[in-house]
């Protein structure tokens, strides 16, 4: 082989270790994200962000600081929570803005707010508990799952349907607070629960989310003690991974049958989709996430195929009212317009537009309470 060949050869040959050492390098960086960001228990709330610039009657002045989003919550249209260290209210259509300022509607809840207090912008718009938030009274229960007590609020009501609520990942029960009158309303029972990894409940072994796979048991437990307490027959409400809780629980449990009806709120159907929506934010190339994906299946034991949920969408039966915002950059719609569109037979599809991840209530209260309400009638059969 001539001399020249050969070291031409060996230069590709080494060219090519070290691009692929670049890839390798830069998915294994990446799957460390990925227990970061998207495995790893994280209880953390959001920071205290903005500033109380000023306070008067109806109306309330935020100011950005350097850690705010500029193009937040805090300046969006639509009903938003405003919580500082010792109160909280809620904050309306916007009347003004700068870039560094809004100027809002202001519906004080509790406390007294101060010029110059740290604050935040929040979706769940309500603080606390049933009662503070809608004078809604309520009992702390716990029921018992495979991995131990767990606790849930219990509403009561008048009609023997009961309403489960599974807040999404990282989040807690005040995720219900938005939907839980219109439920209240139409006299269904609602049980607000927590599971496992939540603040305060027992942590799963590898300490992990697992995106539906292990956690539908705490659902499963959740289901039952609604059934032994008098419930007849079950609505699950899932929010983001509450969504594929629901979904996984829907697939596994043997008293799914129980379900007459199902609400979901920009559910996670397919965390594989979802993870490849958070790689295109952050422009990552789609073939370092592939190796990046199959390095977290060999390092971390995930099964991507259970959890993507959109596969079995066939077996579904419940009657399903669904919502998603078409601008929402943490779970794909596409993966809701996919099941609409496979499932036209159950689901009730509610995208909404220039909305962003579980922000529909936020946007459009009236509509989305209506929407609820309606689909709750309808498995009354009034």
């Amino acid at each position: 082989m001539p001399k020249i060949l050969k070291i031409g050869i060996v230069t590709l040959a080494s060219a090519l270790l070290v691009m692929f050492g670049a890839v390798f390098g830069g998915a294994w960086y990446i799957s460390d994200i990925l227990e970061t960001d998207a495995l790893l228990i994280d209880r953390s709330e959001g920071a205290f962000d903005l500033r109380l610039a000023a306070v008067s009657d109806g109306r309330v002045t935020l100011a950005a600081t350097s850690e705010t989003n500029l193009d937040g919550d805090w300046v969006r249209d639509g009903i938003w929570g405003l919580a500082w260290d010792s109160g909280y209210a809620q904050v309306g259509v916007v009347i003004s803005t700068t870039t560094e300022e809004v100027v809002r509607e202001f519906i004080l809840l509790d406390g007294t707010p101060e010029s110059g207090t740290p604050a935040k912008v929040e979706g769940f718009a309500y603080p606390s508990n049933p009662l503070t938030a809608h004078g809604l009274t309520f009992e702390e229960v716990q029921y018992t799952s495979p991995i131990g007590e767990l606790d849930a609020w219990l509403v009561d009501g008048a009609r023997p349907t009961w309403a489960i609520f599974v807040h999404g990942k990282g989040s807690n029960r005040r995720e219900a607070l938005r939907m839980l009158p219109a439920v209240a309303a139409e006299g269904l029972s609602s049980l607000v629960i927590t599971y496992r990894n939540d603040e305060g409940m027992p942590s799963s072994e590898d300490g992990y989310y697992n995106y539906g796979t292990s956690e539908w048991e705490d659902l499963d437990s959740a289901a039952e003690y609604a059934l032994s307490h008098g419930a007849e027959d079950l609505v699950l409400v899932g929010y983001s991974m509450g969504g594929a809780i629901v979904i996984s629980f829907l697939y596994e449990s043997p008293i799914a049958d129980r379900v007459s009806g199902v609400i979901l709120d920009a559910p996670m159907i397919d965390f594989g989709e979802t993870v490849a929506l958070g790689a295109r934010e952050k422009d990552i190339p789609g073939s370092i996430v592939g190796l990046a994906k199959w390095l977290g299946g060999v390092r971390f034991g995930m099964d991507w195929d259970a959890m993507n949920y959109q596969t079995r969408i066939d077996e579904l039966e419940a009657p399903i009212l669904l919502f998603h915002g078409d601008a929402d950059r943490k779970v794909p719609v596409s993966s809701s317009d996919a099941l609409a569109e496979a499932r036209p037979d159950i689901v009730t599809y509610v995208r909404v537009a220039d909305t962003e991840h579980v922000r529909a209530w936020n946007m459009d209260r009236e509509g989305y309470e209506s929407a609820v309400r309606e689909f709750l009638v309808g498995l009354d059969g009034g």
